[in-house]
């Protein structure tokens, strides 16, 4: 007989009951006090067994939920609840049951009710021999489409092991940014400055002078003109397909057509090293094919100067959505409006020293690869000073346009001008990474966790 169903009616004949037996009444009254307190083991029992059931659950979803688990979703509920079931009679009566709500191409919700049924014997007193706990987990993973443009700094300085670490570590980063079926959502731009930035044949032809209004292998008498060479009509017979800059060109505007002229080939710190890079280390844009974009980094060769700013420069327009259907690439649709809420703009700027002066042979027909080396065969047509200036300006113009930035400073020195330049740029100092030693992986490991980390939501 239920506990209360007997205790009633000796209430009822206490009530009537004139012998005042105070004994027995303090009894009946300690039963309800000692189910009480005994009970609440059970109650204390049942939470703890819900709060493991919910972490079970959690763990199980998330796994469930990830865009890049290609296996089944019920296999893989399975495995992680298995794994997870404490020991103990209870969880033998564990069932759940698994629901994927949706499974969109870049969105996937499960969600996952599980229950135990717990033995209460104490609450059995009051009729009450089991408890079921249940638990509901729900977990959402949604896959932002992704541009990258990943700038990185290929001057003479970067030889050696540095280049080695380079190579190892955008690779990495590529595969990573890449992998897992991403890439159907993310575009990567590959930027290589040395000098400057070789910005292959289709864009080339894009933006320099007609052969039919240009110079073409300019004397020194002609070509000699300082500040004025960007705004010349020049072209070398010997030449990269790299072009020169105005000051309007440093936005995220496009460059008008047939109006810039051809940089001559030429060399100023390292005999061997072009200052616009050879063709084997042209920039390659809008792409996701890993295989491509790896490719292009193993074969890539150094190049003299660091021309930051013009890689900077085409890392920032190959995000604007005024250059869409001029990159070329694997997507017709992008670069995206800065406004379209389904798209994040990444930069990933990496260098390992200041920005050099923008500075060209005085006779730049006096070889086929003139070297410059001192005062008297060089002029300058950009200053560090003004080169700085373009950079910072693209850094500010990026984050106003909600461009994320990350900033890599490789075996700078703490506290230099470089140092306090790369922090600037980066989006918060949080996002720039310092490099000391021959460790580039960490740093874009780094970055490319926090790039997932903003595109998953749920």
């Amino acid at each position: 007989m239920p506990l209360l169903s007997w205790l009633l009616p000796q209430f009822a004949r206490l009530r009537n009951d004139d012998s005042g037996n105070f004994a027995i009444f303090t009894a009946l009254c300690a039963v309800p006090l000692i189910v009480v307190a005994c009970g609440s083991v059970d109650v204390i029992r049942m939470t703890s067994t819900q709060e493991r059931l919910q972490v079970m659950l959690d763990s199980a979803t998330l796994a469930a939920a990830s865009l890049s688990n290609s296996g089944d979703m019920s296999d893989v509920v399975d495995d992680y609840m298995a794994a997870n079931k404490p020991d103990g009679a209870a969880w033998n009566t564990l069932s759940y049951t698994t629901v994927e709500v949706t499974n969109a191409l870049n969105s996937k919700e499960v969600e996952i009710t599980a229950e135990v049924t717990l033995k209460t014997p104490f609450l059995s007193l009051i009729g009450r021999d089991t408890q079921t706990v249940t638990a509901i987990s729900t977990a959402v993973q949604s896959q932002t489409e992704i541009e990258i443009s990943l700038v990185l700094d290929i001057s003479s300085s970067m030889r050696g092991a540095k280049l080695a670490d380079l190579i190892t570590a955008s690779k990495e980063f590529i595969d990573l940014m890449l992998g897992d079926g991403r890439d159907s959502h993310t575009s990567i731009n590959l930027v290589l400055f040395g000098g400057t930035v070789n910005l292959g044949d289709t864009l080339y032809k894009r933006y320099a002078v007609e052969a039919s209004s240009a110079v073409t292998d300019p004397d020194s008498a002609t070509y000699t003109v300082g500040a004025e060479v960007p705004s010349k009509s020049f072209l070398f017979t010997h030449g990269n397909t790299c072009i020169e800059y105005i000051d309007d060109d440093f936005d995220l505007d496009d460059i008008p057509e047939k109006s810039r002229p051809q940089v001559p080939n030429f060399t100023r710190y390292g005999a061997m090293n072009d200052w616009c890079p050879r063709s084997n280390t042209e920039s390659i844009f809008n792409s996701n094919k890993a295989d491509v974009l790896k490719a292009r980094i193993d074969e890539m060769t150094l190049s003299d100067g660091t021309g930051m700013d013009i890689g900077t420069l085409w890392g920032a327009k190959a995000l604007s959505p005024n250059m869409r259907g001029v990159l070329g690439g694997d997507f017709a649709d992008r670069p995206a409006a800065f406004d379209d809420e389904d798209i994040m703009k990444i930069a990933v700027i990496m260098t390992d020293g200041g920005i050099t002066d923008q500075t060209r042979p005085r006779d730049p027909t006096s070889s086929e690869k003139p070297h410059i080396s001192n005062s008297s065969t060089r002029q300058t047509i950009v200053s560090k000073t003004n080169a700085t200036a373009y950079f910072k300006s693209l850094c500010d113009v990026m984050k106003t346009q909600s461009i994320y930035v990350y900033t890599v400073g490789y075996q700078i020195t703490s506290g230099s001008s470089e140092d306090t330049l790369m922090k600037y740029c980066a989006k918060s100092l949080s996002d720039y990474y310092h490099v000391e030693g021959f460790d580039l992986s960490s740093a874009f490991n780094g970055i490319a966790a926090s790039i997932n980390n903003l595109r998953i939501s749920g």
